[in-house]
C-alpha cells in the first residue's frame, strides 16, 4: 500500500541530504581563500585553482543580486557562508523528517502486512501495543526514536512468541428466545444456568483453554481440533440426558456447533472475548450455518482431525470454505 510513497520519501531524503552536503562544500570553498596565503605555492594545485574560480564566480553573482557592502566593508563572503549554513541546516532538517516519515510508514506497512497474513482485524487487541509505539514514533524526538524502535522490536518479538495453532468451538442454543416464551422466569433462569454449567463442565473436561459466553452461546479455545470436536460431540450427545433429567421447560435444548482452527496470537491474560481474529470469526460463522445438533467444520480444518467418522460434505460453503458436517445418528 505504502511502498510507492516510502520509496519517494526515501529518495527525497537522500536528495535533500546531498544538497545539504553541497552547501557544506560551498562553505568550505568560501573559507578556503582565508587559508591559501599560508600555503606555499597554493595556486600550482589545479583543484585549489578551480575552487578559487568557483568562489569568485559565486561572489560576483551574489554582489550583482544583493547589497554586500556595509560601512564600506565587503561582507559578501560571510553573507554567502551564512546563507549556505542556514540552507544546509534547513535541507538537513527536511531530510531527517522525510527519513522519519518513510521509517514510520515502513513500520506501518510491516504491521499491516503482518495483520493481513494472520487474518487479524484492524482493532485486534494484540495490535494495540504496536500501534501505540507507532503513534509515538510520529512525534518522537531524534534521541527518543532509537529507544522507541527497540521497544517496538521487543513487542513484536514478544507477540511472535505468543502465536500458536489453536482450535475454536462455537456453540449456540437453537431458538433460545422461542424456548423461553410462555415459561416462568424462575424456570428459565434455572434451566439456562444448569445448561451453562453442563456445557462448561464438558468443555473443561476436554481441555478448554478459555471460554467466552454470550447470553446463550459460548466460544471456546482448545489446543487441538480433536479436543474441540470431541467436546462438541459430547455436548450434543449429553443433551438427551440433560433434557430428560435436568431441564423443566417444555421445549428441549438443542444446539448448533461450529469449529475452525488456525494460527492466532493468544495471550493467556487476555479474555477470549477481547481477542479478535478471522479464525475465531469463521468458527462463529460455521456455527450459524449448522443445523440443530450438528457440528460444522471447514474442510482445511478437518484434515488434521484423527477422528473423522461421521463427518460428511454438506454441500454448503462458508467464508469460501467447503463445509463438512457431523450429525448425531
Amino acid at each position: 500500500m505504502f511502498s510507492g510513497k516510502i520509496t519517494g520519501l526515501q529518495f527525497g531524503s537522500i536528495v535533500t541530504r546531498l544538497l545539504s552536503g553541497v552547501m557544506v562544500g560551498m562553505i568550505l570553498v568560501f573559507l578556503l581563500p582565508l587559508v591559501l596565503p599560508f600555503v606555499d605555492d597554493a595556486m600550482q594545485y589545479s583543484y585549489l585553482r578551480s575552487a578559487v574560480i568557483v568562489e569568485r564566480s559565486i561572489t560576483a553573482a551574489v554582489k550583482h543580486g544583493i547589497p554586500t557592502k556595509f560601512a564600506g566593508v565587503d561582507m559578501s563572503r560571510w553573507i554567502i557562508i551564512l546563507i549556505a549554513f542556514v540552507t544546509s541546516s534547513w535541507l538537513s532538517g527536511i531530510s531527517t523528517r522525510l527519513h522519519d516519515r518513510a521509517e514510520y510508514m515502513g513500520f506501518k506497512q510491516n504491521i499491516d502486512d503482518w495483520r493481513k497474513k494472520l487474518n487479524l482485524s484492524d482493532k485486534a487487541v494484540v495490535l494495540s501495543p504496536l500501534s501505540q509505539k507507532l503513534e509515538q514514533l510520529k512525534t518522537a524526538r531524534r534521541k527518543d526514536r532509537e529507544e522507541l524502535l527497540k521497544e517496538f522490536a521487543d513487542i513484536k518479538k514478544k507477540l511472535d512468541e505468543t502465536g500458536r495453532d489453536l482450535a475454536f468451538l462455537a456453540i449456540d442454543v437453537v431458538d433460545s428466545t422461542g424456548m423461553k416464551n410462555g415459561e416462568e422466569r424462575a424456570i428459565v433462569e434455572h434451566d439456562f444456568r444448569e445448561y451453562k454449567r453442563f456445557v462448561d463442565s464438558t468443555l473443561n473436561s476436554h481441555g478448554a483453554l478459555k471460554s467466552a459466553w454470550t447470553p446463550d452461546g459460548v466460544m471456546s479455545a482448545f489446543k487441538s481440533v480433536d479436543a474441540a470436536v470431541r467436546a462438541a460431540r459430547e455436548v450434543i450427545n449429553g443433551l438427551d440426558l440433560f433434557n430428560r433429567n435436568v431441564k423443566s421447560m417444555r421445549k428441549d435444548f438443542s444446539v448448533r456447533c461450529g469449529v475452525n482452527s488456525g494460527f492466532v496470537y493468544f495471550d493467556d491474560s487476555t479474555p477470549l472475548e477481547e481477542i479478535s481474529d478471522r479464525v475465531i470469526d469463521i468458527a462463529g460463522h460455521m456455527q450459524k450455518n449448522a443445523r440443530p445438533n450438528t457440528v460444522c467444520i471447514a474442510k482445511p480444518t478437518i484434515e488434521p482431525l484423527s477422528e473423522r467418522n461421521g463427518f460428511e460434505p454438506s454441500g454448503r460453503m462458508v467464508d469460501g470454505y467447503e463445509v463438512y458436517e457431523w450429525s448425531k445418528a
